[in-house]
């Protein structure tokens, strides 16, 4: 029998991020909100940022206790910090989609804030509450010693990632920053994420390929600046780009990329890319 996440804390935790995404709503509400600005073409940072990234922190801090905790865990060599006689142990990896549950809810949907009034604020808090907590089960269960268990989780956790990815390239596709920047943001956010995903392949490197996949979305996204198609489109693209070559080189760390799985790929590739271009040029 498998050892059951804890679901009492998980709510916690999810509740109180829940509680303070939403006074970071009713401050971003404000057309006046407090802005720092460094001038020239480098982009703003309002204080909702600043208190999304408080989350960021809090959620993190909750998902590496709550993995930390997980029976197979306590055999895995961990990154420590030491600072002398002090030795802590983290687990970054699982960081990842919990954090971005929160960053690419709100970005996301508050981009719809003009259309959906409140409304858009009130699906950002639904999607983020639902996603952090889909994340922080998931995360659990890919442990676990059943095969099958442990499969749905991860297939689980790929989906969470890929709707993530999307909504954080959409938001920064949308805010049509210099290429230096917005290229920057999209390559890291697409590191992050394959990380999140090819760390769980027992296979080395994985850092190094993840800074690639990362590498791969910022050439993309400076080809696509010179292309003004709408944010959904833009995110759109991005997203493909990122299923496909993370897909692969999955299949590949688990020893699986076959010639039919490298064609499965490249046709689905193929065919999102055509539906994006058709609904874009029709």
């Amino acid at each position: 029998m498998s050892l059951a996440p804890r679901y009492d804390r998980i709510v916690s935790l999810v509740l109180l991020v829940l509680l303070g995404l939403a006074v970071v709503v009713l401050i971003d509400i404000n057309p006046n909100i407090l802005r720092a600005r460094f001038g020239g073409d480098v982009p703003s940072i309002s204080v909702s940022w600043v208190l999304i990234a408080s989350l960021v922190v809090i959620t993190s801090t909750g998902a590496d206790v709550f993995i930390r905790s997980h029976p197979q865990m306590q055999t895995r060599a961990l990154p420590a910090i030491r600072l002398g006689p002090l030795h802590l142990e983290l687990a970054p990896a699982y960081w990842i989609i919990p954090s971005f549950a929160i960053i690419a809810s709100f970005a996301f949907f508050r981009l719809f804030s003009a259309s959906l009034a409140t409304l858009a604020f009130a699906i950002a808090l639904l999607a983020a509450g639902g996603f952090l907590f889909g994340a922080l089960v998931a995360q659990h269960y890919s442990l676990d010693r059943r095969t099958s268990v442990r499969q749905r989780a991860r297939l689980a956790l790929q989906a969470m990632a890929l709707l993530l990815a999307f909504g954080v390239f959409s938001a920064i596709y949308y805010a049509r920053l210099r290429t230096l920047y917005s290229a920057a943001l999209i390559g890291a956010s697409a590191a992050l994420l394959a990380y999140a995903l090819l760390h769980m392949t027992p296979a080395r490197g994985v850092p190094l390929l993840a800074l690639l996949i990362g590498l791969t979305l910022a050439e993309a996204t400076w080809a696509l600046n010179y292309w003004a198609a709408p944010f959904l489109i833009g995110g759109a693209l991005l997203l493909a780009l990122f299923y496909v070559v993370t897909g692969l080189l999955q299949n590949h760390l688990d020893g699986t990329l076959t010639r039919r799985v490298l064609w499965e790929y490249s046709l689905l590739g193929s065919a999102m890319l055509l539906v994006i271009v058709y609904v874009t040029f029709r």
